[in-house]
């Protein structure tokens, strides 16, 4: 079978320029003050959460508003978030719009009259009918496990209309840089097939680390699960600092380190941990807009307010989708197609 995620990868370049091109319908209800609003709790799961975190991670230095992010079993069960006595709404991310604990927050919040909002692909999803407001992240389909699009659609989306609830006066600025990231998709996905062919060894790794700071801590996260879930190996996620307190003991002959090098308060630690790492392991690898393309390294453009997250994670996802076609395994294809509804996370 055709490994339908290489389409789903070159996709994004449509799907993230239509959101964009429609983002003023997509957020024309909430042009006004629709919430009065001290905090924007977001609950998500898997690449969800990921995008939940690398949202926060752009946007809450500029927000007077709190933005907490939990987990749906931590939310609904440990978290007294949506029982306290506070100006709130709780946004929902999943891509399917199935989630059971997802669903479940939904209905606590709105017991205790908390406006919700939802972040779907699917407007007849069980998730959208019961938040109070949904926005389609117009992604299509991507009936794979692995997501792609799912997950730029779910950042960029998401990014958007935190940016117009706290009323960002960089709304336009960072409408104007994703267009120009977004035109350099073709090439980064080029460049990361390149790296990929050369480095074929990778393919045989038995466990890898992914490592991130800042903004990007958030894009290693998600690397991290593209390549768990696809190539069934061992992958620790740390961001920076934290990997330099004990982790970094893994960094030994045969390991496999892999690294994402943007400009930033951590660039000097992360140019340490760099050079530290071509002393211990030939197998290293960097997403840099720092660096130059050499045979460890794939440059991307700088995009200072993302960060470059869109273009760095762009070699993951094809990493994730060239090595297990090496070792003769179509990423996408179902590995436990039942798995989800058999545990119980998820609609059928």
């Amino acid at each position: 079978m055709e490994n339908k995620m290489w389409d789903y990868i070159n996709e994004q370049k449509d799907v993230l320029t239509n959101i964009l091109d429609y983002h003023k319908e997509m957020f024309s209800p909430y042009d006004k003050d629709v919430f009065d609003i001290e905090e924007i709790i977001i609950t998500a799961s898997g690449s969800s959460l990921n995008a939940a975190m690398l949202v926060k991670a752009m946007c809450e230095k500029e927000s007077d508003k709190r933005i907490i992010i939990e987990n749906p079993f931590q939310l609904r069960y440990y978290s007294p978030l949506l029982k306290q006595e506070k100006k709130a709404i709780l946004i929902v991310l999943s891509q399917t719009g199935k989630s059971v604990g997802t669903l479940e927050c939904l209905k606590i919040a709105k017991t205790n009259h908390i406006p919700t909002i939802a972040i779907t692909a699917y407007n007849d999803s069980p998730i959208a009918k019961e938040a109070d407001y949904h926005i389609n992240m117009r992604c299509g389909d991507e009936p794979v496990g692995p997501k792609t699009k799912g997950f730029s659609a779910t950042v960029m989306t998401l990014h958007l209309f935190i940016m117009k609830i706290i009323h960002s006066p960089l709304y336009q600025d960072v409408i104007k840089e994703y267009r120009e990231s977004i035109n350099e998709l073709p090439q980064n996905i080029k460049d990361a097939k390149a790296w990929c062919q050369e480095h074929e060894n990778w393919s045989k790794a038995k466990a890898m680390s992914i490592v991130g700071f800042g903004v990007n801590y958030p894009t290693a996260r998600e690397g991290s699960l593209k390549v768990l879930e696809t190539m069934q190996i061992s992958v620790m996620n740390f961001d920076m600092e934290e990997f330099m307190h004990g982790p970094h003991r893994t960094i030994v002959k045969d390991s496999y380190l892999a690294v994402i090098d943007t400009d930033g308060y951590g660039k000097t630690l992360m140019n340490n941990l760099i050079e530290f790492s071509k002393t211990k392991t030939d197998n290293y690898f960097i997403v840099s807009t720092l660096k130059p393309q050499d045979e460890h390294t794939i440059h991307i453009g700088n995009y200072p307010l993302t960060s470059s997250w869109l273009n760095a994670v762009i070699p993951f996802q094809v990493m994730c989708t060239y090595f297990p076609q090496v070792n003769g395994v179509n990423s996408s294809d179902p590995v436990y197609g039942e798995f989800a509804t058999t545990v119980g996370t998820r609609i059928a």
